[in-house]
């Protein structure tokens, strides 16, 4: 993830909506297109919008709204992207658990599974900043 806080930011407007934004600078050269966040809360559970990813897509994030949204959005793709070999692999086991128990082992899963993905990206990051 790279950062943006030293750059130079311009006016532009949503692609979605024309409502008029901020963009830092650096950041026009990697982004297709650029949406507001009222645009953004109506289309998050589209992986796809107007045809193009949302990774393509410059969103533009109040800082009150940051933290909530990223781990909203990451515990999504980890749902997305987990569930199915988790489900695959262990559906015999899970089939004789309780419901709590259940619930307990796929609570753990997902801690487990969010601690690992933070340490990846710290470790992705470090290398980013050698190189």
């Amino acid at each position: 993830m790279r950062d943006y806080t030293n750059s130079k930011i311009v006016k532009v407007n949503c692609d979605f909506c024309g409502k008029d934004m901020e963009c830092p600078e650096e950041m026009l050269k990697t982004s297709k297109r650029h949406m507001c966040y009222e645009c953004f809360q109506k289309s998050k559970n589209i992986k796809n919008v107007g045809g193009e990813e949302l990774k393509n897509i410059h969103v533009d994030i109040p800082m009150d709204e940051l933290t909530d949204t990223v781990a909203e959005n990451f515990a999504d793709a980890m749902v997305e992207d987990v569930f199915h070999d988790v489900w695959s692999k262990k559906k015999r086991d899970l089939r004789e658990l309780s419901k709590k128990e259940l619930s307990k082992e796929m609570f753990g899963a997902g801690v487990y599974m969010g601690i690992q993905a933070f340490l990846d990206s710290m470790r992705d990051i470090e290398k980013n900043e050698e190189t």
